[in-house]
């Protein structure tokens, strides 16, 4: 192991590499993505298909059937499930993990174009891609501005009999419960009603909140998706009269099928003039009830017949397929989903940022307010808290029990800082290997905790126990780490053997786990190359002080000795140099007499387990008999614990975020 010899021999190198581990571990932390749980890809197609005013039932019949019928034959798909309801058909199709998802739209497009024929004035199908990390991890609503904290003191002050309710309004935990609050105060007291502003449908408000919340959440750094969802969409509406239609001999399928031939915009091709190059394009979408008015039907002996001869148009609104309510009161909701990979923490502040620049500016002029009322960082932060306190919880007991079998604080903070070193150096892999931070990776490094230890303390006690029959510390490190260099390989590898065939598991569970196989795996391996070289290098600097401090103890006790007669002869003045060294050696004493102290306890622990091990050690070898019947207690024991606390079996635990 001359490559150990050469660790030992250069321990400034080495202690500058662990610095640039730590110092690229700490980046890597920072920069790593933080969510709840790792990216579980499943490849789905979504296919919607619109039949204005059809039923649920002749949805299924006459449209998802008969998609159905086409789509089951699609190569890869794993499951297909379908809803029919009020004016729309959905059918969505999973496929396996790793199907080319390009190759799939294409096959999945050419079978819906062999459905043999859909109903009149059904829309075309519309195909869509998404997997299941677009999950929404904001909500937020849209409702009256509450007046300011300060506006509702000073109404206070100026109606003392009002400070009992108004008092009740601030203490409300949101807007919507505010506005709630002195909405039901404004009926029954007058100055509310005069200081509030006047009620306003927020509902009316929908063109609003997707041209501008929708659109700022979107151009935040890290948003992959937002929808506005309640309130009512505009829309033109023509009210036609079934005697003036019938007076012109017309049909409502006549005027819809006028409006729909004249409602677009249609491109007349181009055309060069000299060096210029113009672009034709007829505007025929309708953008004014006027337009819509002097739409042609047709003609009626020889008198053309226009929209308004027979009805009249208004801009109204359209028939709500559902609402969103807060409070009794109909709101307008807006959410917001990630891209993948993007951070969540940094994600979820860009949207806040940007609801809080929404409130200071056009809501504020409007008299909105945005408030956010699902904010799914606070169930990350919170898990991933919980994790890290585990951790640290679980390396604190590691720690204790290494002082307590150990029995020296020396060989204790060696195996600390190896430890340390390990999971920031796991911490660097992970962020190489472009995985996140979440529970479930947190969840590998606090199982790994416990195995890291493993191969640091064999390699230190070996070292230690060639010092004690007499090595130098040269010596010592490198023959004590030679002997025991393959059986830590060994294990090592043994413990990789579990892990590594998680990480070429590709359905749901193994995109799942991966994170926990590939934290266990990555801390392995560093606390491989930790025990090879961080280990025996501070182990070797170790034994040299030690050494080094008992020869400088044995000629400074004589010197102090050859001082002192020479001082009490001269009866000389003690010089500062020696009151210092003096002083500095009482405080050595001083705190090796504490440490003395502290681990007498821990020794005697350890010489009670030791003596107690020997003993039933003992007990055990007088005969075969009780070699058997310890074995059967322990399996028997063993089990029966097992079977008592093993829990439920279901895919995942069910978590609570307070949805």
């Amino acid at each position: 192991m001359q490559l150990v010899e050469a660790f030992v021999r250069n321990p400034v190198k080495v202690s500058v590499g662990v610095l640039l581990v730590f110092l690229f571990g700490a980046i890597a932390i920072v920069r790593m993505p933080m969510q709840l749980t790792p990216e579980v890809d499943i490849p789905t197609l979504t296919i919607e298909t619109r039949w204005p005013g059809a039923s649920p039932q002749e949805i299924e019949s006459d449209i998802i059937q008969e998609q159905e019928e086409q789509l089951q034959s699609v190569e890869g798909v794993t499951k297909m499930t379908s809803e029919s309801m009020d004016s729309l058909g959905r059918i969505i199709l999973e496929f396996a993990v790793g199907t080319d998802m390009s190759q799939a739209l294409l096959l999945t497009n050419t079978r819906l174009q062999q459905v043999p024929e859909y109903p009149e004035n059904v829309d075309k199908p519309v195909i869509t891609t998404s997997n299941s990390s677009n999950q929404f991890i904001a909500w937020f609503i849209l409702n009256e501005r509450v007046p300011t904290a300060e506006e509702l003191r000073a109404l206070a002050a100026k109606h003392p009999h009002l400070k009992g309710p108004l008092d009740k309004v601030l203490r409300a935990h949101n807007s919507g419960l505010q506005v709630h609050r002195l909405r039901k105060l404004a009926k029954e007291h007058r100055e509310v009603r005069e200081f509030l502003p006047p009620e306003r449908d927020v509902t009316k408000e929908r063109r609003f909140a997707q041209d501008f919340i929708e659109a700022r959440f979107e151009n935040v750094d890290g948003v992959s998706d937002s929808n506005v969802f309640g309130g009512r969409e505009e829309e033109m509406q023509v009210i036609v009269d079934p005697e003036r239609l019938a007076a012109r001999q017309l049909t409502i399928v006549d005027v819809r099928q006028a409006l729909r031939m004249q409602n677009k915009d249609t491109s007349g091709g181009d055309f060069w003039e000299g060096k210029r190059r113009y672009v034709v394009r007829t505007l025929g979408q309708f953008r004014s009830p006027e337009e819509i008015e002097e739409v042609l039907i047709a003609r009626r002996d020889g008198a053309p017949v226009y929209v308004r001869d027979v009805g009249e148009v208004e801009l109204g609104y359209k028939k709500p397929d559902g609402m969103v309510r807060r409070y009794g009161r109909e709101v307008i909701a807006i959410n917001a989903s990630r891209k993948t990979g993007a951070n969540v923490l940094d994600v979820m502040a860009g949207l806040q940022e940007a609801m809080d620049e929404l409130n200071a500016g056009v809501l504020k002029d409007r008299g909105l307010q945005l408030s956010q009322v699902y904010d799914e960082t606070e169930y990350i932060n919170s898990s991933i808290s919980l994790v890290y306190d585990n951790i640290i919880e679980g390396a604190v007991l590691t720690l204790i029990a290494l002082l307590l079998f150990l029995r020296t604080l020396r060989s204790t903070v060696v195996i600390f800082l190896s430890i340390t070193v390990s999971m920031v150096g796991m911490f660097l892999l992970m962020n190489l290997m472009g995985r996140s931070l979440n529970v479930l990776s947190l969840a590998g490094i606090a199982f790994a905790v416990g195995m890291l230890v493993d191969n640091f303390i064999v390699v230190l006690e070996n070292i230690y126990r060639h010092h004690q029959t007499g090595d130098d510390a040269l010596s010592a490190t490198v023959n004590g780490t030679r002997e025991v260099w393959g059986a830590v390989l060994a294990s090592t590898l043994a413990n990789l053997a579990v892990f590594i065939p998680v990480m070429f598991v590709q359905d749901q569970a193994g995109q799942l786990f991966r994170d926990i196989a590939l934290a266990a795996s990555s801390a392995l391996v560093c606390s491989l190359l930790v025990a090879l070289i961080v280990v025996p290098t501070a182990a070797g600097r170790i034994l040299r002080d030690q050494r080094r401090r008992s020869a400088g103890n044995e000629s400074n006790d004589g010197r102090h000795r050859f001082n002192g007669s020479r001082s009490r002869q001269r009866n000389a003045p003690e010089s500062v140099t020696q009151r210092g060294v003096r002083l500095w050696h009482t405080a050595r004493h001083g705190l090796a007499a504490l440490v003395g102290l502290v681990l007498r306890p821990v020794d005697a622990f350890g010489r009670g387990f030791v003596a107690l091990v020997v003993g039933i050690n003992r007990f055990l070898q007088a005969g075969v008999l009780r070699r058997l019947t310890a074995v059967a207690l322990l399996i028997g024991v063993s089990l029966g614990v097992t079977y008592l606390l093993m829990p439920k079996r279901e895919y995942l635990p069910t978590g609570n975020r307070n949805l």
